[in-house]
């Protein structure tokens, strides 16, 4: 197979970009794309999977209810206290060596849950299991954008933000069969006794295990090997995708040099760990970072706070609808609010735990919700990353303010849906963080998105459980606002980087 001529005419050194685009869009993007899905996959299924099997635990377990509250929470705040650390790593140890050492350890973590014989032993391995496997946000976000030719880069990171709206999905496909089996083993040499709920546990790690496989046979992100001065190092995995994507020899490569048109990583030396910290995370909140880091952790805030905040409510408003009372002529709050007062936790019903229509109903929010997002990388290019977030804002706008009037109840599920859906923006905000940032802080930017998601969410879930029975209006209300706010923030965000010359994009193509 010939190098096209624009190809063959490259000079010895160039810019990353155009040194990344030479070596083509194949396999090797494909490929690590679905690794870092399944990577980021596991890392959701380790929060959420978690609270599907809650119900059986507390049972199983004899849990009370501040128990059940607090063993919910574990996974959230192990995310939220490691990603900083895992930023950290991804930008001064690489963004592979990261998933390679922290991936495999929360997946063993989560698997040692499954078998642990109380309460406190399973709070403490779900929290360190989650803490682990948040370094999937931190490192594999950034390890693909740098993998993947700006053409193609926006769509790459919708599509694995794709894999975080499907995972409550693929959760419930695996529960629902589990779950409705009923078997009790006694292993007095663990002092536990094995039932369902430990299988589900074992068995939503297979993704992680099979991502961590997967990424033994990918490379390090040359752009971050650059970065470190490792330009040998560089070039090499860039002709190692060369071959991947082109099927050429990989000394067929043309580049002999690349430089990267940005600032370097800073030496450290020999800094303590806290300063280290400190200086991956202070430039992003400096000039000339601290404008784009503002807007875009504050977008992320006001959809997150909304987005994860009415989550955990997807299956009681649903089911809300199909209890068998007539809800005809009843706006939303009317009957949220009804559920919400009726809605008691003290008690587990051991005979079935978990109820089938609870996991029927996240499946059909998780499967709009990850088939959106898809729809989302077809129109991203076109349309632009931030015209696109400007949209996602306005129609979560509309829906929230008719999901306030109408009495329609199958209007009323689906508006209350797309007003969740705010959260179809996390692909572009990621893009811009890898866009927007220096290389050697992309990590830490990447994993603070999660902090923020995250932290803002767990607040949100205490403020709407305490406000929905009585004042469901008025906070509906102030999460529009809220939104609002975000909208108009995106308008100031900055416009999206000119795509490769014609020229440089017939290159790409096989």
């Amino acid at each position: 197979m010939d190098l096209p001529d624009n190809i063959n005419s490259v000079g010895k050194k160039c810019d990353f970009e155009k040194a990344l685009n030479i070596t083509g869009f194949g396999k090797y993007n494909f490929t690590q794309l679905a690794v870092c899905c399944l990577l980021i996959l596991a890392m959701y299924i380790d929060i959420f999977g978690f609270s599907v099997a809650l119900p059986s635990v507390a049972c199983d377990m004899q849990l009370n209810t501040s128990q059940q509250g607090l063993l919910s929470a574990v996974p959230l705040i192990g995310v939220m206290i490691s990603s900083y650390a895992w930023g950290l790593c991804a930008d001064t140890l690489g963004r592979r060596k990261t998933l390679l050492f922290a991936m495999p350890a929360g997946m063993l973590l989560n698997l040692g849950a499954s078998i642990a014989p109380n309460y406190a032993s399973l709070a403490v391995l779900k929290f360190f299991s989650a803490g682990f496997t948040s370094s999937a946000n931190a490192a594999g976000f950034v390890l693909l954008g740098e993998s993947v030719p700006v053409r193609f880069r926006g769509r790459f990171m919708f599509l694995m933000a794709s894999a975080t709206m499907y995972v409550q999905f693929i959760i419930c496909v695996i529960a629902l069969p589990i779950t409705r089996t009923s078997f009790t083993i006694d292993v007095t040499w663990l002092a536990l006794t094995y039932r369902p709920w430990r299988l589900l546990l074992q068995v939503i790690s297979i993704p992680g295990i099979i991502g961590v496989i997967g990424m033994l046979f990918l490379k390090e992100s040359p752009k971050f090997l650059l970065s470190k001065g490792q330009e040998e190092k560089a070039i090499d995995v860039l002709r190692v995708i060369y071959r991947w994507n082109r099927g050429l020899n990989k000394d067929t490569y043309p580049v002999k040099s690349i430089f990267l048109e940005e600032t370097a990583m800073p030496d450290s030396g020999n800094a303590t760990f806290l300063r280290k910290m400190w200086n991956q995370t202070a430039p992003l909140f400096q000039p000339p970072l601290l404008k784009n880091s503002l807007k875009l952790y504050y977008i992320l805030l006001c959809a997150y706070m909304t987005s994860t905040g009415y989550t955990m409510w997807v299956p009681t408003m649903t089911n809300a609808y199909f209890d068998g009372e007539d809800r005809t002529g009843k706006v939303f709050c009317e009957v949220a609010s009804t559920a919400a007062s009726s809605n008691d936790t003290s008690t587990t019903d051991c005979d079935s735990v978990i109820k089938p229509m609870t996991l029927y109903a996240v499946m059909c929010y998780s499967g709009i919700s990850g088939t959106l997002n898809i729809f989302l990388t077809f129109i991203v290019g076109p349309l632009g990353k931030r015209r696109t977030t400007i949209l996602v804002f306005a129609i979560a706008i509309v829906c929230g303010i008719v999901l306030l009037f109408i009495r329609i109840p199958v209007m009323s599920i689906a508006l209350f849906y797309f007003f969740l859906y705010v959260a179809l923006i996390l692909g572009n905000v990621n893009t811009y963080l890898v866009e927007l940032n220096p290389t050697y802080l992309r990590g830490m930017a990447t994993c603070l998105s999660v902090v923020v998601a995250r932290g803002f969410g767990f607040f949100s879930v205490q403020l709407i459980a305490s406000l929905l029975a009585e004042h469901c209006t008025p906070m509906v209300a102030g999460y529009i606002v809220l939104i609002t706010s975000g909208l108009f923030v995106s308008f100031f965000l900055p416009p999206d980087k000119q795509t490769l010359s014609n020229e440089n994009i017939e290159s790409t193509q096989l």
